[in-house]
């Protein structure tokens, strides 16, 4: 079963819980994605310079804010936020199995720049910020904003401490073993 993105509005859902997603209500003005190449200095002294040896890649990060405004039918927000952050929350920490352990695995989609086939964004949320703007006269939010920023996962895994707590960790490249694929 795969994530189907509902029309040309951004959209992020689970890859684990398909029920699980969420449509922008209004398209970001923009979208920022960043890719770091490492590189080290190389253990060797060159008698020409500076010698840079490449360490191997990294998956892009997305930072986007979200609009989300219940204002002119007076109807709240809060439940479109409670779906993002349930992305960003731990599954089920007390569970046996890894995959349960850990946030969603997410896809991201919007237009031809996360549009259809290979070009989806599979990543998890490092960060969730929400800032409401607006609430109604008995406190009921009408309007926030929510920032998201994601890191590119192809697949992920727990992190190997041993420790049976349940904290997980990612793996932000597709080369990674051990993981469960989207």
């Amino acid at each position: 079963m795969t994530f189907i993105p509902p029309g040309a509005k951004i959209s992020i859902g689970s890859l684990d819980e398909h029920s699980i997603s969420v449509e922008a209500q209004y398209n970001p003005k923009e979208l920022q994605i960043d890719k770091s190449v490492p590189w080290q200095k190389h253990n060797k002294a060159n008698a020409n310079g500076l010698q840079l040896e490449f360490t191997g890649a990294e998956g892009r990060t997305m930072s986007v804010d979200l609009l989300f405004d219940g204002y002119e039918e007076k109807s709240s927000i809060q439940s479109k936020v409670a779906t993002l952050e349930t992305l960003a929350t731990v599954r089920d920490e007390s569970s046996t199995k890894d995959e349960m352990r850990r946030p969603h695995h997410c896809v991201v989609v919007w237009g031809t720049v996360m549009g259809g086939g290979d070009n989806k964004f599979k990543c998890v949320i490092e960060q969730i910020s929400t800032k409401y703007t607006m609430f109604s006269s008995d406190g009921i939010p009408l309007r926030a904003t929510v920032t998201l920023k994601l890191k590119e996962a192809e697949r992920l895994s727990m992190a190997a401490s041993g420790d049976s707590g349940g904290t997980g960790g990612t793996s932000g490249t597709s080369g990674s073993s051990g993981g469960t694929t989207g």
